[in-house]
């Protein structure tokens, strides 16, 4: 089995090696390849489980226009037909949520009520009379209206080009979110629209319950269109009143008439405040009725941050995943204040922004966006990722705990760690430094230590008292105490870098509980039960035994969306003893190169390129003293996991998160540590990129020779044999990091112990 393996691997790298000599080095004509902006394809990740979004956006924006293919509020791509174009979207959560107030015109009359049978009304459309654009989106649908959006940060318009002879006619849908209501709920059925003079709507959604979590959200749109209201009709879930003014119920909205025009231009604002602050928003944002100069700021916009992330040589594929990548990581967290800085927050209070805070934010997919997201954001926006830090300072003081997995103003508890955690201790370490970091650290340290009503650490007691979170009170035990030591470990890093060292030390303890959960006998992290006797039934080959009632098929009991194998490599800041404990770095190794035959899988001893705890393992074997085969997997798993395809993106994109591995890997490099300002040295897709970030500093990283395995690094001209390189390594001005690669692996270069990455033990 092992020769076989080995001679399918050579055989594979063979042809890699090929594609790369034949493609990735081959220098293309100047005039043929697309600037950054071109290069971004939003469709891709709209099919195959990437659950991205093609409409228009700005970086962070609240408001996302897209069109929705089915109730979801999702955009599947290999779906016909469109139900509404709604203002707010979420880039690729694995639950629907958002799709408030969705827009679609048609020709015919209002017949049958939507809110009894929206997909009556859908229209159907054709990928190729689509335009795709970040801050843009277009189609001309089969029934010939073309539709055209774009947006500010709060507000968006749009035009609707109806061909001539037919009435041109919009329904506005304020029961258009994504609502997962629990069976017997009486959720939501007050959400309202009224029609105010000839021109303007303003309307109110409630919705909430994202991935079956309580949370609730209330958000407010206010339209105004160029040309008079002919006729209208509201419908308030099955009854259809014509020439009502209003509507209200958990499906309501209204139809709209113009008459003949061929053209109608709607502008619309929103505001999770009030309908006087969507005006407001709208007022600020978009004051007249130009859509060609909204359009050309929000790719003025856009092509400012994408040229940051300049990049030579690769392929046409390659630049397009790249860059579709960057964008994909600057779309979340959202703007949640209004222009004039007031939000709703925690406390279900009207609050607004002061001191350094330019802006409040919402939408933290904590559990996804501490591996690779907030570090990339607070490099290049570290004002905006110290707004965004504030904002979760804030949350905590209204709402009695940093929140996990917000969406808007409330918690939904997804995921299973205290994952808020490393989110601000990675932002701080890479730059974001404008927030109340003392507060900060005091809510960390509060919800990592008081067990009682403790909704943030569930079953801390026992964590603190056992040292582990029992599997026998908890199905996902394991790898909620594998997530509570990464989280305990960024505390103390954080605390260290506040100059609390007491703190520092406390939770630096802590950080070696997963210790508690090696087997010794199979030395895997195995559950064990509260008396200390471990899970019977165990075998790590099998994912034996299955977790009970799990949502994810093949789950093995202990550990959420995984197994053993794909959650014991995450302790990347103490790599060393976690090779000890599981008998030395040979016997890790080869644990390691078994676990990379495959790169997608569930349910299956082996790495998943489409769940997060495995993100960073690539990294690990530059720990072993071994960097050349991090350097094939990162340049497999490009290669044969990602595609410039709707599927292109290997599982929920979740906020950028998985399009993060792309894009890290592909600059060479990764934040493999959270709550540490450093990465570990990979190896280089393209034959330069130029990044440019914040506060004066530029790092161009080269790439020179064949194929792709590293033989040698110079930082700033100077030879750097280091297999870690922390940030503050990066002055102001110009930085050179300059890769010498080859077709052969380098089996000498980083495998002393000197020039392996820390262990921060």
């Amino acid at each position: 089995m092992r020769s076989s393996w080995l001679s399918r691997k050579a055989v594979w790298f063979l042809l890699v090696v090929c594609a790369l000599l034949g493609k990735t080095i081959a220098p293309q004509a100047q005039s043929a390849v697309p600037s950054p902006y071109d290069s971004v394809d939003t469709r891709i990740g709209t099919s195959g489980g990437g659950n991205t979004f093609p409409g228009a956006t700005l970086p962070f924006g609240m408001m996302q226009w897209s069109p929705d293919t089915n109730q979801d509020a999702w955009y599947r791509y290999d779906e016909k037909a469109i139900l509404g174009f709604s203002l707010t979207h979420i880039s690729g959560a694995g639950c629907p949520l958002y799709g408030d107030f969705g827009v679609l015109p048609l020709s015919g009359e209002l017949t049958v009520s939507p809110g009894k049978d929206l997909k009556a009304y859908a229209a159907e459309f054709d990928h190729a009379k689509e335009e795709t654009h970040p801050g843009y989106y277009a189609v001309t649908l089969n029934n010939g209206v073309r539709v055209e959006l774009t947006t500010g940060e709060r507000a968006g318009i749009a035009r609707f080009t109806f061909p001539d002879g037919v009435p041109a006619r919009l329904l506005v849908n304020a029961g258009s979110s994504a609502e997962p209501i629990p069976d017997g709920s009486h959720d939501y059925n007050d959400n309202s629209i009224a029609i105010d003079g000839s021109d303007t709507f303003s309307a109110v959604s409630r919705a909430g319950h994202f991935c079956g979590s309580d949370s609730h959200y209330t958000i407010y749109a206010l339209g105004q269109f160029n040309k008079p209201i002919r006729k209208k009709t509201a419908w308030q879930d099955d009854a259809v009143t014509a020439d009502a003014k209003s509507a209200e119920g958990r499906r309501s909205g209204a139809w709209l008439d113009f008459g003949n025009e061929h053209e109608v231009i709607l502008k619309v604002g929103i505001s999770f405040v009030s309908n006087d602050g969507a005006l407001k928003n709208l007022k600020e944002e978009i004051p007249g009725w130009d859509f060609d100069g909204v359009r050309a700021k929000a790719k003025a916009t856009w092509s400012e941050l994408l040229n940051r992330f300049a990049v030579e040589g690769g392929t046409g594929d390659q630049r397009k995943i790249f860059y579709t990548g960057v964008y994909h990581s600057f779309l979340s967290p959202n703007l949640f204040s209004d222009a004039d800085g007031r939000y709703v927050g925690f406390d279900g209070k009207i609050h607004s922004v002061s001191g350094k805070q330019k802006a409040q934010y919402a939408d933290f997919s904590d559990w996804d966006i501490y591996r690779n997201t907030v570090q990339l954001q607070a490099l290049f926006f570290p004002q905006r990722a110290g707004d965004m830090m504030q904002s979760l300072v804030n949350d905590a003081e209204q709402g009695g705990q940093i929140p996990r997995w917000e969406a808007a103003n409330d918690v939904t508890y997804v995921m299973g760690g205290d994952s808020p955690v490393p989110v601000i201790a990675s932002s701080y370490a890479f730059g974001a430094r404008n927030f109340d970091a003392q507060s900060a650290l005091k809510w960390m340290v509060t919800k990592a230590t008081q067990p009682k009503d403790n909704k943030e650490r569930p079953f801390l007691e026992d964590y603190l008292k056992l040292g582990y979170v029992p599997v026998d009170k908890d199905e996902i035990a394991a790898s909620r105490t594998l997530e509570y030591v990464s989280d305990d470990f960024a505390i103390a890093q954080f605390a260290r870098a506040l100059g609390d060292e007491r703190t520092a030390k406390r939770f630096m303890n802590q950080s070696e509980f997963w210790k508690r959960l090696v087997d010794p006998e199979t030395k895997w992290i195995r559950p064990r039960n509260s008396d200390g006797t471990w899970l019977a039934g165990f075998d790590p080959q099998t994912s034996q035994p299955k977790r009970r009632n799990s949502p994810v098929a093949g789950d093995q009991r202990g550990f959420e969306e995984g197994n053993t194998w794909q959650y014991s490599f995450m302790v990347p800041f103490d790599y060393p003893a976690l090779f000890d404990a599981m008998g030395g770095a040979d016997n890790a190794t080869a644990r390691l190169d078994k676990f990379f035959v495959k790169l997608r899988c569930w349910g299956e001893p082996c790495y998943n390129i489409e769940n997060e705890p495995d993100f960073v393992v690539p990294y690990a074997y530059a720990w072993a003293g071994q960097p050349w085969k991090t350097q094939e997997i990162v340049t497999r798993i490009a290669a044969t996991t990602f595609k410039a395809t709707p599927d292109g993106i290997p599982g929920n994109d979740d906020l950028g998160a998985t399009s993060g591995v792309y894009l890290w890997n592909a600059l060479g490099m990764y934040p493999a540590v959270p709550g540490v300002a450093g990465v570990v040295p990979g190896t280089p897709m393209f034959s330069k990129a130029t990044l440019k970030m914040a506060n004066g500093r530029t790092l161009e990283i080269t790439r020179a020779g064949e194929g792709f395995y590293v033989s040698g690094v110079k930082l700033n001209g100077a030879p750097y044999p280091s297999n870690w390189l922390p940030i503050t390594k990066l002055q102001s001005g110009l930085n050179r990091l300059d890769f010498t690669t080859q077709t052969t692996p380098d089996t000498q270069r980083g495998t002393a112990p000197a020039d392996r990455p820390p262990s921060f033990r």
